[in-house]
């Protein structure tokens, strides 16, 4: 018997699972190019005093005007960056429009 048939299942998962990870890499590849590089980073820490009392329920606002649809665009004064919020649970990071 040739090396071939002795190892045919061996090669094809092999070859299977090589495909599947570059699959996965152009993948990652292509949806990672069209976000913008961060400008700015800003942490928040919360602070872990006790609860306030509810506040009063305010009248419901105006509906505001639709946005872009597709890509991040932010307004005339803001720049993409990471917020980063310490809470006492844990930490969480959030990629959006900062005011400059």
């Amino acid at each position: 018997m040739s090396f071939l048939r002795r190892n045919a299942l061996t090669i094809g998962l092999v070859g299977t699972l090589a495909l599947a990870g570059a699959a996965g890499f152009l993948a990652s590849v292509a949806f990672s190019a069209g976000s913008p590089a961060a400008v700015t980073t800003v942490t928040v820490d919360v602070a872990t005093g006790p609860t306030g009392p509810a506040g009063a329920r305010g009248a419901q606002g105006p509906t505001g005007p639709a946005g872009a649809d597709g890509s991040l665009s932010c307004p005339t004064g803001f720049v993409p960056g990471h917020l980063v919020i310490n809470a006492p649970k844990g930490q969480t990071t959030l990629f959006t429009c900062i005011k400059q």
